[in-house]
This record gives structure tokens, C-alpha cells and sequence, in this order.
């Protein structure tokens, strides 16, 4: 499966962003919606976090804003007052809407729940986790710290590194 961001609008950024663009970093995408409790309580303040206390050169945070109730209420000019009234600094993508039925294209391609829903790219690029619901802080920091450390495969080829694949470590199928 290819991952991409289908975007009608960004927040936060002077131009649309890419996965691809942001290889070499791990990229947390928060899937979220502005009248979500869950989003609101737990998952928005924790990408802050997340974007406060790792380097943007190592990590980067996307929200997404992907609306599949109430699309009369949460529009571009709602959200641009809500991001500045929780002060969420991170890019938001406006997730595009969908031609069929009310789930928002980016959502329906991604295969997400609902929200919030944690979508975490290692530097490669690849889908290290997907997940619906409130991730614990402490295992997410981890993760994400583990996902961090490891050097993406294209500057190891270049130095001649062999690949190293700890068991132990947490992958692609990992979930908490």
C-alpha cells in the first residue's frame, strides 16, 4: 500500500508537505477531529508533546484533520481557530473529501477507524504503526525514540553498513 496525504488545504506550513518529502525523519501523523473528545484530550496534546521535545530534523508531526461527522461545523475557518486557540503549531492537513460517502479520502485509503488514530513512518518511510484509539505516552515516546535511533537504510548502504534486524526490537507490526 502506498501512503500519501491528500490534502484540500494545509495549516501551518507555506507549502503542502509530502511523506516522500520527509524521508530521513520519523513522520507521526495524527488523524484527529476538532469535536473529538479523545482527539481533544489525548491525542492532540500529545503530538504537541512530541513536537516540542524531539529535533524537527529527526521528527516531524502532521495533523490531519479527517471529518467523517458534522461537515457543516468543522471547516477550514473552525479549524484555523481551533489550532490557534490549542496552539497546535505542527502542519494540518485538511484531509480531502471523498466522492463516496462521507469518509474523507485520506482516511479511506489509509484504512483508519476513526479518531484519533496514530500513524508513525520510520526514516525509510515504511508504516511502522497504525493505530485507532489513545496511545499510552511512555510506550509511544519509546517507540518513537526507537524508530529514532535507527539510521534509515540509505545512509547505511552508503557507508556500507549491513542491515541489522534486532527481534526484539519493535517493527512494523507492532502495536500497544
Amino acid at each position: 500500500m502506498s501512503y500519501e496525504i491528500h490534502a484540500s488545504q494545509w495549516l501551518n506550513t507555506t507549502a503542502p508537505l509530502s511523506l516522500a518529502s520527509l524521508r530521513g525523519r520519523v513522520v507521526v501523523v495524527t488523524a484527529f477531529q476538532m469535536l473529538c473528545p479523545g482527539c481533544v484530550i489525548n491525542s492532540l496534546p500529545q503530538a504537541k508533546k512530541l513536537d516540542t521535545l524531539f529535533s524537527r530534523d529527526d521528527l516531524r508531526i502532521i495533523g490531519l484533520h479527517s471529518v467523517f461527522e458534522h461537515h457543516e461545523v468543522m471547516g477550514p475557518a473552525a479549524l484555523q481557530a481551533f489550532a490557534h486557540e490549542y496552539r497546535l503549531n505542527f502542519p494540518i492537513a485538511i484531509d480531502q473529501p471523498s466522492d463516496s460517502g462521507p469518509l474523507p479520502r485520506t482516511m479511506k485509503e489509509w484504512g483508519l477507524g476513526g479518531t484519533p488514530s496514530t500513524i508513525i513512518f520510520d526514516r525509510d518511510g515504511n508504516l511502522a504503526l497504525k493505530e485507532l484509539g489513545h496511545l499510552d505516552d511512555l510506550r509511544l515516546g519509546a517507540f518513537v525514540g526507537q524508530l529514532i535511533a535507527r539510521r534509515p537504510a540509505q545512509a547505511d548502504k552508503k557507508e556500507g553498513v549491513a542491515d541489522k534486524q534486532d527481534s526484539s526490537s519493535c517493527g512494523p507490526t507492532c502495536t500497544y
